[in-house]
């Protein structure tokens, strides 16, 4: 059996032209090679999120962060050994330059975009600290405990009810 009595054959039985049947094996191979080209795509390994020992950039921030709130507060008199728990709010985000353009009673802004279309990042605006918990060795002196507070409200800028202190076993 050809190519030309299988056309033949369809175009009996489902009473379409034969125009009608080359429309449908033409969309019958694009999806096919689709099909085709979106699995080679999904088995190649992916370099974004693949190895899961690269940190994020949220990851580092709040690494960095808690290393230096550690390296600070336990330096401050009765504190002791210090461990600091961050819980921030969102991610990261990026601001992008704005190209504007300004005419008359009207203006038009575009993101700009460089190289291989790359936006042109202005400035990384981290996330917020919700809240913070210290446990420490003075953690049970009310003394101590105001400091910590106190010291840790004033360097995040958050309230000092959202920083909350306790002793080390």
């Amino acid at each position: 059996m050809n190519l030309e009595s299988i056309k033949d054959e369809i175009v009996k039985r489902l009473k379409l032209s034969k125009r009608q049947v080359t429309y449908i094996a033409i969309a019958a191979m694009a999806l096919i090679l689709l099909i085709v080209l979106n699995s080679f795509e999904n088995t190649q390994p992916s370099s974004e999120g693949s190895d899961k020992s690269i940190p994020s950039a949220d990851d580092s921030y709040e690494k960095s962060l808690t290393a230096q709130l550690e390296k600070v507060i336990s330096k401050i008199d009765g504190v002791g050994e210090v461990s600091i728990m961050l819980t921030m709010e969102g991610t990261s985000s990026y601001v992008y330059v704005q190209d504007v353009e300004k005419a008359d009673f009207e203006s038009k802004s575009e993101t700009v975009i460089i190289g291989n279309k790359e936006a042109l990042i202005k400035s990384i605006e981290n996330p917020k600290v919700k809240g913070v918990l210290i446990v420490c060795d003075g953690g049970d002196s009310p003394g101590v405990r105001e400091r910590v507070i106190n010291a840790v409200s004033t360097v995040l800028n958050i309230s000092s009810n959202r920083v909350y202190v306790t002793k080390k076993n």
